[in-house]
Protein backbone atom coordinates (compact mmCIF):
# COMPACT_ATOMS: atom_id res chain seq x y z
CA UNK A 1 0.00 0.00 0.00
CA UNK A 2 1.32 3.45 -0.93
CA UNK A 3 2.40 5.62 2.01
CA UNK A 4 2.45 8.78 -0.14
CA UNK A 5 0.95 10.03 -3.39
CA UNK A 6 2.97 9.16 -6.49
CA UNK A 7 3.59 12.05 -8.87
CA UNK A 8 4.71 12.10 -12.49
CA UNK A 9 8.46 12.49 -12.98
CA UNK A 10 9.38 16.20 -12.89
CA UNK A 11 6.00 17.33 -11.54
CA UNK A 12 4.62 17.89 -8.07
CA UNK A 13 1.07 18.45 -9.30
CA UNK A 14 0.25 15.50 -11.54
CA UNK A 15 -0.60 12.66 -9.17
CA UNK A 16 -0.44 9.26 -10.85
CA UNK A 17 -1.62 7.30 -7.83
CA UNK A 18 -2.97 8.40 -4.50
CA UNK A 19 -1.89 7.46 -1.00
CA UNK A 20 -3.31 4.16 0.37
CA UNK A 21 -3.53 2.62 -3.11
CA UNK A 22 -2.82 -1.13 -3.09
CA UNK A 23 -0.49 -1.62 -6.04
CA UNK A 24 -1.34 -4.19 -8.68
CA UNK A 25 1.30 -5.72 -10.91
CA UNK A 26 -0.11 -3.78 -13.87
CA UNK A 27 0.25 -0.48 -11.97
CA UNK A 28 3.83 -1.29 -11.02
CA UNK A 29 4.70 -1.97 -14.66
CA UNK A 30 2.98 1.26 -15.76
CA UNK A 31 4.94 3.31 -13.19
CA UNK A 32 8.17 1.83 -14.47
CA UNK A 33 7.27 2.76 -18.05
CA UNK A 34 6.59 6.34 -16.89
CA UNK A 35 10.04 6.54 -15.32
CA UNK A 36 8.98 6.17 -11.68
CA UNK A 37 11.70 4.06 -10.08
CA UNK A 38 10.89 4.42 -6.37
CA UNK A 39 7.73 4.81 -4.28
CA UNK A 40 7.07 4.91 -0.57
CA UNK A 41 5.10 1.99 0.83
CA UNK A 42 3.90 1.30 4.33
CA UNK A 43 5.96 -1.07 6.43
CA UNK A 44 4.69 -4.59 7.01
CA UNK A 45 2.45 -4.91 10.04
CA UNK A 46 1.03 -7.78 11.95
CA UNK A 47 -2.53 -8.48 10.82
CA UNK A 48 -5.35 -7.73 13.21
CA UNK A 49 -6.76 -10.87 14.79
CA UNK A 50 -9.41 -12.49 12.64
CA UNK A 51 -12.04 -14.71 14.16
CA UNK A 52 -11.55 -17.84 12.11
CA UNK A 53 -13.62 -20.94 12.82
CA UNK A 54 -11.53 -24.06 13.37
CA UNK A 55 -11.02 -25.94 10.09
CA UNK A 56 -13.60 -28.62 9.48
CA UNK A 57 -12.03 -32.06 9.34
CA UNK A 58 -13.14 -33.80 6.16
CA UNK A 59 -12.71 -37.15 7.85
CA UNK A 60 -11.47 -38.02 11.31
CA UNK A 61 -7.79 -38.90 11.76
CA UNK A 62 -8.87 -42.41 12.76
CA UNK A 63 -10.91 -42.92 9.58
CA UNK A 64 -8.06 -41.48 7.48
CA UNK A 65 -5.53 -43.86 9.04
CA UNK A 66 -7.83 -46.86 8.68
CA UNK A 67 -8.53 -46.03 5.04
CA UNK A 68 -4.83 -45.60 4.27
CA UNK A 69 -4.05 -48.91 5.96
CA UNK A 70 -6.79 -50.63 3.96
CA UNK A 71 -5.53 -49.18 0.67
CA UNK A 72 -1.97 -50.19 1.56
CA UNK A 73 -3.05 -53.76 2.35
CA UNK A 74 -4.88 -54.03 -0.98
CA UNK A 75 -1.92 -52.74 -3.01
CA UNK A 76 0.51 -54.95 -1.09
CA UNK A 77 -1.71 -57.98 -1.61
CA UNK A 78 -1.62 -57.61 -5.39
CA UNK A 79 2.06 -56.62 -5.39
CA UNK A 80 3.02 -59.81 -3.55
CA UNK A 81 1.11 -61.96 -6.02
CA UNK A 82 -0.88 -63.80 -3.36
CA UNK A 83 -3.37 -66.36 -4.67
CA UNK A 84 -5.69 -66.14 -1.66
CA UNK A 85 -8.95 -64.99 -3.24
CA UNK A 86 -10.81 -64.93 0.08
CA UNK A 87 -8.20 -62.57 1.52
CA UNK A 88 -8.60 -59.96 -1.21
CA UNK A 89 -12.40 -60.15 -0.96
CA UNK A 90 -12.06 -59.62 2.79
CA UNK A 91 -9.91 -56.52 2.24
CA UNK A 92 -12.45 -55.15 -0.22
CA UNK A 93 -15.27 -55.86 2.26
CA UNK A 94 -13.38 -53.82 4.88
CA UNK A 95 -13.04 -51.07 2.26
CA UNK A 96 -16.82 -51.09 1.82
CA UNK A 97 -17.23 -50.35 5.52
CA UNK A 98 -14.71 -47.49 5.38
CA UNK A 99 -16.34 -45.99 2.28
CA UNK A 100 -19.71 -46.06 4.09
CA UNK A 101 -18.14 -43.97 6.87
CA UNK A 102 -16.54 -41.61 4.35
CA UNK A 103 -19.85 -40.97 2.57
CA UNK A 104 -21.59 -40.48 5.92
CA UNK A 105 -18.94 -37.92 6.97
CA UNK A 106 -19.31 -35.93 3.77
CA UNK A 107 -23.12 -36.02 3.91
CA UNK A 108 -23.20 -34.55 7.43
CA UNK A 109 -22.69 -31.10 5.90
CA UNK A 110 -23.30 -31.18 2.18
CA UNK A 111 -22.61 -27.44 1.93
CA UNK A 112 -19.10 -27.79 3.33
CA UNK A 113 -16.20 -27.14 0.98
CA UNK A 114 -13.45 -29.74 0.55
CA UNK A 115 -9.82 -28.84 1.23
CA UNK A 116 -7.68 -31.95 0.73
CA UNK A 117 -4.27 -30.56 1.75
CA UNK A 118 -4.56 -32.23 5.16
CA UNK A 119 -4.73 -35.65 3.52
CA UNK A 120 -1.50 -35.25 1.56
CA UNK A 121 1.89 -36.72 2.32
CA UNK A 122 5.03 -36.95 0.22
CA UNK A 123 5.66 -40.42 1.64
CA UNK A 124 3.49 -43.24 0.29
CA UNK A 125 2.11 -40.84 -2.32
CA UNK A 126 0.06 -43.51 -4.12
CA UNK A 127 -1.95 -44.39 -1.01
CA UNK A 128 -2.63 -40.78 0.03
CA UNK A 129 -3.46 -39.93 -3.57
CA UNK A 130 -6.01 -42.76 -3.71
CA UNK A 131 -7.72 -41.49 -0.55
CA UNK A 132 -7.69 -37.84 -1.66
CA UNK A 133 -9.18 -38.77 -5.03
CA UNK A 134 -11.89 -40.77 -3.24
CA UNK A 135 -12.80 -37.83 -0.98
CA UNK A 136 -12.91 -35.33 -3.85
CA UNK A 137 -14.78 -37.75 -6.15
CA UNK A 138 -17.52 -38.34 -3.57
CA UNK A 139 -17.80 -34.56 -3.04
CA UNK A 140 -18.19 -34.07 -6.80
CA UNK A 141 -20.79 -36.84 -6.81
CA UNK A 142 -22.70 -34.97 -4.11
CA UNK A 143 -22.72 -31.82 -6.26
CA UNK A 144 -24.05 -33.94 -9.13
CA UNK A 145 -26.88 -35.14 -6.82
CA UNK A 146 -25.90 -38.82 -7.01
CA UNK A 147 -27.79 -41.18 -4.71
CA UNK A 148 -26.06 -42.49 -1.59
CA UNK A 149 -25.66 -45.95 -3.12
CA UNK A 150 -23.89 -44.41 -6.11
CA UNK A 151 -21.69 -42.26 -3.85
CA UNK A 152 -20.59 -45.40 -2.02
CA UNK A 153 -19.65 -47.18 -5.23
CA UNK A 154 -17.92 -44.05 -6.57
CA UNK A 155 -15.77 -43.77 -3.43
CA UNK A 156 -14.81 -47.44 -3.66
CA UNK A 157 -13.90 -47.11 -7.34
CA UNK A 158 -11.81 -44.01 -6.61
CA UNK A 159 -9.85 -45.73 -3.83
CA UNK A 160 -8.95 -48.55 -6.21
CA UNK A 161 -8.56 -46.61 -9.46
CA UNK A 162 -4.74 -46.82 -9.52
CA UNK A 163 -4.37 -50.45 -8.40
CA UNK A 164 -2.65 -51.27 -11.70
CA UNK A 165 0.31 -49.04 -10.80
CA UNK A 166 1.79 -51.86 -8.74
CA UNK A 167 2.98 -53.27 -12.08
CA UNK A 168 4.92 -50.09 -12.98
CA UNK A 169 8.62 -49.90 -11.98
CA UNK A 170 9.08 -47.28 -9.27
CA UNK A 171 11.94 -45.66 -11.18
CA UNK A 172 9.50 -44.79 -13.98
CA UNK A 173 6.80 -43.48 -11.64
CA UNK A 174 9.30 -41.22 -9.83
CA UNK A 175 11.48 -40.30 -12.80
CA UNK A 176 12.73 -36.68 -12.34
CA UNK A 177 12.04 -35.54 -15.88
CA UNK A 178 9.99 -36.09 -18.99
CA UNK A 179 9.20 -39.72 -19.76
CA UNK A 180 10.49 -41.28 -22.95
CA UNK A 181 7.85 -42.65 -25.31
CA UNK A 182 8.61 -46.24 -24.25
CA UNK A 183 8.34 -45.29 -20.57
CA UNK A 184 5.00 -43.57 -21.11
CA UNK A 185 3.75 -46.68 -22.89
CA UNK A 186 4.64 -48.65 -19.75
CA UNK A 187 2.70 -46.14 -17.60
CA UNK A 188 -0.32 -46.51 -19.89
CA UNK A 189 -0.47 -50.23 -19.10
CA UNK A 190 -1.58 -49.63 -15.51
CA UNK A 191 -5.26 -49.16 -16.44
CA UNK A 192 -5.77 -52.50 -18.23
CA UNK A 193 -3.48 -54.29 -15.77
CA UNK A 194 -5.57 -52.99 -12.85
CA UNK A 195 -8.60 -54.41 -14.63
CA UNK A 196 -6.83 -57.76 -15.03
CA UNK A 197 -5.79 -57.87 -11.35
CA UNK A 198 -9.39 -57.46 -10.23
CA UNK A 199 -10.66 -59.99 -12.75
CA UNK A 200 -8.06 -62.49 -11.60
CA UNK A 201 -9.49 -62.46 -8.08
CA UNK A 202 -13.11 -62.60 -9.24
CA UNK A 203 -13.90 -59.01 -8.35
CA UNK A 204 -16.67 -58.90 -10.91
CA UNK A 205 -18.29 -55.55 -10.16
CA UNK A 206 -18.87 -54.09 -13.67
CA UNK A 207 -18.75 -50.46 -12.52
CA UNK A 208 -15.53 -50.98 -10.57
CA UNK A 209 -13.88 -52.80 -13.47
CA UNK A 210 -14.89 -50.18 -16.04
CA UNK A 211 -13.76 -47.30 -13.81
CA UNK A 212 -10.32 -48.80 -13.26
CA UNK A 213 -10.01 -49.47 -16.99
CA UNK A 214 -11.26 -46.10 -18.29
CA UNK A 215 -10.16 -43.45 -15.75
CA UNK A 216 -7.49 -42.15 -18.15
CA UNK A 217 -9.84 -41.75 -21.09
CA UNK A 218 -10.29 -38.11 -22.10
CA UNK A 219 -13.40 -36.28 -23.23
CA UNK A 220 -12.05 -35.52 -26.72
CA UNK A 221 -10.85 -39.08 -27.31
CA UNK A 222 -7.17 -38.36 -26.65
CA UNK A 223 -6.93 -40.63 -23.61
CA UNK A 224 -6.10 -44.30 -23.16
CA UNK A 225 -6.41 -47.27 -23.43
CA UNK A 226 -9.21 -47.12 -26.06
CA UNK A 227 -9.65 -43.44 -26.97
CA UNK A 228 -13.28 -43.26 -25.83
CA UNK A 229 -15.04 -39.92 -26.31
CA UNK A 230 -17.61 -37.87 -24.42
CA UNK A 231 -20.39 -39.71 -22.64
CA UNK A 232 -19.11 -43.04 -23.95
CA UNK A 233 -16.71 -42.76 -21.04
CA UNK A 234 -18.53 -44.02 -17.90
CA UNK A 235 -19.62 -41.28 -15.49
CA UNK A 236 -17.44 -42.51 -12.62
CA UNK A 237 -14.37 -42.51 -14.87
CA UNK A 238 -15.12 -38.93 -15.94
CA UNK A 239 -15.45 -37.85 -12.30
CA UNK A 240 -12.29 -39.61 -11.15
CA UNK A 241 -10.34 -38.19 -14.13
CA UNK A 242 -10.93 -34.66 -12.81
CA UNK A 243 -10.27 -35.50 -9.15
CA UNK A 244 -7.17 -37.49 -10.12
CA UNK A 245 -5.55 -34.64 -12.07
CA UNK A 246 -6.44 -31.98 -9.49
CA UNK A 247 -4.89 -33.96 -6.64
CA UNK A 248 -1.82 -34.93 -8.68
CA UNK A 249 -1.10 -31.31 -9.64
CA UNK A 250 -1.41 -30.06 -6.04
CA UNK A 251 0.84 -32.79 -4.61
CA UNK A 252 4.65 -32.46 -4.34
CA UNK A 253 6.57 -35.09 -6.29
CA UNK A 254 10.22 -36.02 -6.64
CA UNK A 255 10.39 -34.35 -10.05
CA UNK A 256 8.41 -31.13 -9.40
CA UNK A 257 6.93 -28.89 -6.75
CA UNK A 258 3.21 -28.83 -6.08
CA UNK A 259 1.08 -26.32 -7.95
CA UNK A 260 -1.22 -24.02 -6.01
CA UNK A 261 -4.91 -25.00 -5.84
CA UNK A 262 -5.78 -22.05 -8.05
CA UNK A 263 -3.24 -23.06 -10.71
CA UNK A 264 -4.56 -26.62 -10.68
CA UNK A 265 -8.14 -25.42 -11.11
CA UNK A 266 -7.09 -23.12 -13.96
CA UNK A 267 -5.50 -26.13 -15.70
CA UNK A 268 -8.62 -28.24 -15.26
CA UNK A 269 -10.89 -25.41 -16.43
CA UNK A 270 -8.64 -24.80 -19.42
CA UNK A 271 -9.25 -28.41 -20.47
CA UNK A 272 -13.05 -28.28 -20.16
CA UNK A 273 -14.60 -30.06 -23.10
CA UNK A 274 -11.15 -31.23 -24.21
CA UNK A 275 -9.81 -33.58 -21.56
CA UNK A 276 -12.62 -33.23 -19.03
CA UNK A 277 -16.41 -33.08 -18.86
CA UNK A 278 -17.51 -29.48 -18.31
CA UNK A 279 -20.42 -30.47 -16.04
CA UNK A 280 -18.06 -32.35 -13.75
CA UNK A 281 -15.66 -29.40 -13.56
CA UNK A 282 -18.57 -27.15 -12.63
CA UNK A 283 -19.58 -29.63 -9.91
CA UNK A 284 -16.01 -29.69 -8.58
CA UNK A 285 -15.92 -25.90 -8.33
CA UNK A 286 -18.99 -26.04 -6.07
CA UNK A 287 -17.21 -28.35 -3.64
CA UNK A 288 -13.47 -27.68 -3.61
CA UNK A 289 -12.02 -25.18 -1.13
CA UNK A 290 -9.02 -23.55 -2.76
CA UNK A 291 -8.23 -20.94 -0.12
CA UNK A 292 -9.50 -21.75 3.39
CA UNK A 293 -10.56 -18.81 5.55
CA UNK A 294 -7.58 -17.79 7.69
CA UNK A 295 -4.94 -19.03 5.26
CA UNK A 296 -2.12 -16.69 4.24
CA UNK A 297 -1.66 -16.20 0.50
CA UNK A 298 0.98 -14.60 -1.72
CA UNK A 299 -0.38 -12.20 -4.34
CA UNK A 300 0.97 -11.53 -7.82
CA UNK A 301 2.11 -8.04 -6.72
CA UNK A 302 4.26 -9.55 -3.96
CA UNK A 303 1.97 -8.69 -1.05
CA UNK A 304 0.81 -11.21 1.53
CA UNK A 305 -2.81 -11.37 2.67
CA UNK A 306 -5.18 -13.35 4.87
CA UNK A 307 -8.31 -14.95 3.39
CA UNK A 308 -11.34 -13.58 5.26
CA UNK A 309 -14.19 -14.86 3.07
CA UNK A 310 -14.07 -17.57 0.40
CA UNK A 311 -17.67 -17.71 -0.81
CA UNK A 312 -16.23 -17.06 -4.26
CA UNK A 313 -14.00 -20.08 -4.78
CA UNK A 314 -11.46 -18.55 -7.15
CA UNK A 315 -11.58 -14.88 -6.09
CA UNK A 316 -11.94 -14.63 -2.29
CA UNK A 317 -12.01 -11.61 0.03
CA UNK A 318 -8.59 -10.77 1.49
CA UNK A 319 -6.99 -8.60 4.15
CA UNK A 320 -3.47 -7.41 3.28
CA UNK A 321 -0.86 -7.91 5.99
CA UNK A 322 0.93 -4.74 4.93
CA UNK A 323 -1.41 -2.00 6.03
CA UNK A 324 -4.60 -4.01 6.52
CA UNK A 325 -6.33 -3.07 3.26
CA UNK A 326 -9.37 -5.17 2.39
CA UNK A 327 -9.37 -6.59 -1.16
CA UNK A 328 -12.44 -8.01 -2.87
CA UNK A 329 -10.87 -9.91 -5.75
CA UNK A 330 -14.26 -10.83 -7.16
CA UNK A 331 -16.08 -7.49 -7.22
CA UNK A 332 -13.37 -4.81 -7.44
CA UNK A 333 -12.70 -4.17 -11.13
CA UNK A 334 -9.41 -2.43 -10.28
CA UNK A 335 -8.12 -5.76 -8.99
CA UNK A 336 -8.86 -7.87 -12.07
CA UNK A 337 -5.15 -8.38 -12.78
CA UNK A 338 -4.32 -9.25 -9.17
CA UNK A 339 -4.08 -13.00 -8.64
CA UNK A 340 -3.22 -15.42 -5.86
CA UNK A 341 0.09 -17.11 -6.59
CA UNK A 342 0.37 -19.50 -3.66
CA UNK A 343 -0.80 -20.50 -0.19
CA UNK A 344 1.93 -19.80 2.37
CA UNK A 345 2.79 -21.67 5.57
CA UNK A 346 0.89 -20.42 8.61
CA UNK A 347 3.99 -18.73 10.08
CA UNK A 348 4.27 -16.48 7.00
Amino acid sequence: MLEQDVFAVGSSRVALLSKDTVLSQRQIETLKQLGVENVYVEGEEEPEPINVPPPRQIISPQLRDEALQNITELFDFFRQGSKNQHQVLGIIKDMDTLVDQLVKNLKEDENALIHIAGLKSYDDYTYHHSLSVAVLSVAIGQALKLEERQLHLLGKCAMMHDIGKISIPIEIINKPGKLEKEEFNVIKRHSPEGYQYLNKYSVHDPMLLSTVLFHHERYDGSGYPYGLKGNKIPLFSRIIAVADVYDALTSPRAYRTAESPGEAVEYVMGNAGVAFDYDIIRAMLKKVELYPVGSVVLLSNGLKAVVTDNKNTLRPMLKVLKGGAVLDLNSDKDLLNLTIKDILPAES
